[in-house]
């Protein structure tokens, strides 16, 4: 089991890597056969939901846990907006509450991704929290390179999430954090930092 789990991991890395450099752009629909094989590997491994990370098991000593990290890194965030001027001409529409529903929804599936199939299959692999939520998180950075504002978020950030995940197993609290201060970062760092949040190819257009 521990070798299909390391297997299933390569073939899935390499492969959003392939889709995120090149093949996005002459067979996008390669993500769809990329999601397909997840999935089933759900099925091969007899996944329970509760596993996955879906239901209501976790979810409040998730959002207890990540509430006061989450709020002090954005008060932090949103300080520095305020003294570099960030918020001189922001104003909240409906328009930026949906952009922001949208970005949740994709900090969502991102989550998913990372932690009911990354996360769970590295735990199969090393049996260790610890060496699991690294590895995963540092697979989660490398597919933000070459973003130098995205990759040590994400891997710090990662790590952290994912030991939330693998002690609470609920993805909605991580959505909501990942959502929360990505959309701050996008906001108050100059866009010649972090290039509207792109990575691979997309990053240096």
């Amino acid at each position: 089991m521990r070798v299909g789990a390391a297997v299933e991991v390569t073939v899935v890395a390499v492969g959003i890597m392939w889709y995120i450099w090149r093949w996005q752009y002459v067979y996008p629909n390669f993500a769809v056969v990329l999601l397909v094989f997840l999935i089933a590997t759900f099925f091969w491994h007899r996944d329970r939901l509760s596993s996955l990370g879906f239901g209501s098991q976790g979810l409040l000593p998730a959002l207890k846990i990540l509430a006061a990290p989450t709020g002090m890194l954005a008060a932090f965030l949103v300080i520095v907006g305020w003294g570099t001027g960030a918020f001189a001409h922001w104003t909240w529409t409906l328009d930026k509450a949906t952009g922001f529903g949208r970005y949740f929804a994709f900090c969502l599936f991102q989550e998913f991704g990372l932690q009911s199939f990354f996360t769970n299959r590295l735990l199969a692999v090393f049996k260790r929290p610890g060496t699991a939520a690294w590895s995963s998180a540092l697979i989660f950075a490398v597919f933000h390179v070459p973003n130098p504002v995205l990759m040590p978020v994400t891997l710090l950030g990662g790590y952290v999430l994912n030991r939330v995940f693998i002690r609470y197993r609920n993805l909605l609290p991580l959505a909501f954090s990942q959502a929360i201060v990505g959309s701050l970062l996008a906001l108050i760092l100059p866009a010649g930092w972090h290039h509207g949040l792109r990575v691979g190819p997309g990053y240096y257009r």
